[in-house]
């Protein structure tokens, strides 16, 4: 693998900000459901999905005294990281919780329907009212909810769902109740003949990740496509007051408020403009203290040659970093992400993390040096592991400062998550084991609480 073709500086130093706690002995997630976890006053809430036995779980940790707690929203739902659960605070203090199927779930009926629950106990998740479900014309994955206060607390369920494209539902009663809202993006699948198609089946997907100020807007970066299916590039939108505007404000148009949308990803705003070695994949977005977004996303580089061949493997993956100065996007190259998680799935990476109170600093998860793109071969066991690095940037992302989270494990280090919080403090979620398909995982849940460090 070849050394990175841009400046950073690294830290080898491990982190000993306090000790990594193991919060749950299995549970998996996958990262276009958000949020994944929240803040409630001192407790951490999260959602995970068991493997093999599909049971939706909702857990609460305590950081300052180690203490966990979990309840089941369903038994044997699905074995499947897709499904874990969207998190939300209701203004009086309850959670909501929302999750989707990803299509393999029996009877097939359950796969197109939106499930929720809300917990009975503001700040708790000892107790929760029974299931609800809305049923939608097509299946349903990814629930990402955004309450905007200025619309009257109105809450926004994202998801893929009416013609395998994001679409949306709201409540107006606080999780009460649901109703379908409309599709946000049209993409159909790709003719033969379109020359940025990568392999004939898997397409008309966009895949897409939502921020919100909890006020008035909803910001989103979405593909067109998947990208083992499609030479995607990664446009930037966002939704106010009934209309979806480019990033610089300019109008698109209404929301559409039925099934319906000629809206497509490609007449959003580029952030960065793929091609046959560089497909890119959203990872996270969050909004600065300016309200401006900033997105990861990894990038499949070189793999141009191996694009129609599903087994794919050892493809080199790449961070990216962007950022939206108010009236453009600057885009900088990250860090290393190393090879895919298994060979099915050549474009997964170990994933990264923006914290959401300071986008200037990151965690990534990757097999690689972040710098060289070395391969990390552990002491402990003479394999090559994924592992936990923080970033800091201080010249707005064009260089920065890594340090190793962990090191030498003996099992992976995936996909961190840091719900918003005090500033100075991260509390870093990660997944901790092995992770053979998104159905099939030997997964733990470990939690950190991080302090920053001047680089």
């Amino acid at each position: 693998m070849k050394a990175l073709a841009f400046s950073l500086v690294l830290s080898t130093t491990l982190l000993a900000n306090s000790s990594p706690q193991v919060l749950v002995p299995n549970g998996g997630w996958c990262w276009f459901q958000d949020e994944r976890a929240i803040l409630v006053g001192d407790t951490v809430v999260f959602g995970t999905v068991k493997s093999p036995q599909g049971d939706i779980d909702v857990h609460s940790w305590k950081p300052a005294t180690g203490a966990v707690a979990s309840f089941t929203l369903a038994a044997q739902h699905e074995s499947d990281d897709h499904d874990a659960p969207a998190l939300l605070a209701l203004p009086d203090g309850r959670l909501l919780a929302s999750w989707g199927n990803h299509g393999a779930a029996k009877p097939k009926e359950h796969n197109q329907r939106l499930w929720w629950r809300v917990s009975a106990e503001p700040g708790s998740i000892a107790a929760w009212a029974p299931v609800q479900s809305l049923a939608h014309p097509g299946n349903l994955s990814y629930t990402n909810l955004h309450l905007l206060e200025d619309e009257g607390g109105r809450i926004y369920n994202f998801s893929r769902s009416t013609g395998f494209n994001p679409n949306y539902t709201v409540s107006d009663d606080n999780g009460r109740t649901f109703r379908y809202g409309g599709r946000l993006l049209f993409w159909p699948p790709p003719a033969k003949s379109d020359p940025k198609l990568a392999r004939a089946t898997g397409g008309g997907r966009p895949y897409v990740k939502y921020a919100s100020n909890g006020r008035d807007t909803i910001h989103f970066v979405a593909t067109e496509d998947h990208p083992g299916a499609y030479q995607n590039s990664l446009y930037h939108g966002f939704y106010r007051a009934g209309a979806l505007h480019a990033s610089d404000g300019r109008p698109l148009g209404p929301l559409s408020r039925t099934n319906t949308t000629t809206l497509r990803p490609t007449d959003l705003t580029p952030v960065y403009r793929g091609d046959p070695d560089h497909v890119p994949w959203p990872v996270d977005l969050h909004l600065d203290a300016h309200g401006r977004p900033v997105t990861l996303f990894s990038v499949q580089v070189n793999g141009a040659a191996s694009q129609n061949q599903r087994e794919a493997s050892g493809l080199e993956l790449r961070y990216f970093y962007a950022r939206h100065d108010g009236t453009r996007w600057i885009v900088h190259p990250l860090a290393a992400a190393g090879t895919e998680l298994y060979p099915v799935e050549s474009d997964y990476s170990g994933l990264a993390a923006l914290v959401p109170h300071d986008p200037a600093r990151v965690f990534i998860s990757t097999n690689a040096d972040p710098v060289s793109g070395r391969p990390l071969v552990s002491s402990a066991d003479g394999r090559r592991h994924h592992e936990l690095f923080a970033g800091v940037t201080t010249d707005g992302g064009a260089t920065w400062t890594w340090t190793a989270v962990t090191h030498d494990s003996r099992v992976d280090n995936l996909r961190p998550v840091i719900p918003a919080g005090q500033p100075g403090v991260a509390v870093l979620l990660w997944l901790q084991g092995t992770l053979r398909t998104y159905r099939d995982y030997d997964l733990s849940v470990v939690g950190l609480v991080h302090r920053s460090r001047a680089p």
